[in-house]
């Protein structure tokens, strides 16, 4: 069932681009909320972090458990399926492509800058000055976004059920909310030379957690960011894709966004990069095809990888 759980998915992500009819985060941030206040949980970062992950995992496990026994397998479909469409990430990202590539075929590097701020790791913050950077950081973000929206989750749907992909979204997206909080907490503690002692260390506290939460979310990402690596090079060009991968398969260091970074660049092996440019505000055409073929062909890339991923299920669920 998780195999047909998995297709519906992605036919329905890739019909629809984006699911915002049902990735509603509305209940996460008041739920993230009502644990802020908390006073039991002001002073441990690893207990609020594990509360506002776990409570809601905990709770979809007995939810589907108890439908289980009961009998309701249709219910329990429908169920995990909603669990796995809101586990994906968020926006539309073929949309958000396409809107860069028009952007850069039509010169408009300023729209560019813009549009590719969305894929940027470090919440779509951007520090492009030109072309080259720009697609640097494409480079560097785009298959990340790409893995962060589907292919984590399918692997821990399929490994560990809807309560796995979950707990991986709301890592997610407790990265997200956090630095909001982190952001206006600094800059009352700013605006008030007077803040006391308790205000600075529920600062402290909020940071240790956000730090432990990646921490979290850099685990869970660990063993299907090596599973994709490798087949990324399986559908591409195996030598070169596996031979940073032989070199971070054990690092404990090394970010998911850097390995699928080097992954990637391997797998795509000859194609041509966009070369240096000093101009900050102008597209040369050798840059600008150079970067549109690039952007098609990571696509291209993680697209023949999720097919590969979709056979590999498949054929477990019939040797199961």
């Amino acid at each position: 069932m998780h195999f047909l759980i998995v297709l519906v998915a992605i036919i329905a992500l890739e019909s629809y681009g984006q699911l915002a009819f049902i990735q509603r985060d509305a209940w996460v941030q008041k739920w993230h909320s009502k644990l802020s206040e908390l006073s039991m949980l002001e002073s441990s970062a690893l207990l609020k972090l594990m509360a506002f992950v776990l409570i809601p995992v905990i709770v979809l496990y007995l939810i589907i458990l108890q439908l289980s026994n009961s009998g309701y397998g249709l219910l329990v479909f429908i169920l995990e399926l909603g669990v796995l469409l809101y586990s994906f990430g968020r926006g539309d990202i073929s949309a958000q492509i396409e809107l860069l590539k028009s952007d850069i075929e039509r010169n408009d590097l300023q729209a560019a800058y813009h549009d590719a701020a969305v894929f940027n790791i470090a919440h779509r913050s951007s520090s492009a000055e030109n072309s080259s950077d720009l697609y640097q950081e494409l480079i560097a973000a785009l298959p990340y976004r790409i893995f962060e929206r589907r292919f984590a989750a399918v692997f821990w749907f399929f490994l560990l059920g809807a309560p796995a992909a979950l707990a991986y979204r709301l890592l997610a997206l407790h990265g997200d909310m956090a630095l909001g909080e982190d952001k206006q907490a600094l800059e009352e503690l700013g605006d008030d030379n007077q803040a006391d002692t308790e205000e600075t260390a529920v600062a402290e506290v909020q940071s240790d957690c956000d730090e432990k939460a990646n921490t979290a979310l850099w685990l869970l990402e660990w063993i299907p960011v090596r599973f994709l690596a490798l087949t990324l090079g399986l559908v591409g060009s195996f030598a070169h894709a596996t031979a940073p991968l032989k070199e971070l398969v054990l690092c404990p260091r090394t970010s998911t966004a850097d390995l699928l970074r080097r992954c990637v660049t391997g797998a795509l092996g000859d194609i041509q990069q966009p070369q240096e440019n000093t101009a900050s505000d102008i597209v040369s055409p050798e840059n600008a095809a150079a970067g549109l073929a690039l952007i098609g062909e990571m696509v291209a890339l993680f697209t023949r990888a999720m097919m590969g991923w979709l056979v590999v299920i498949a054929l477990l669920v019939m040797l199961s």
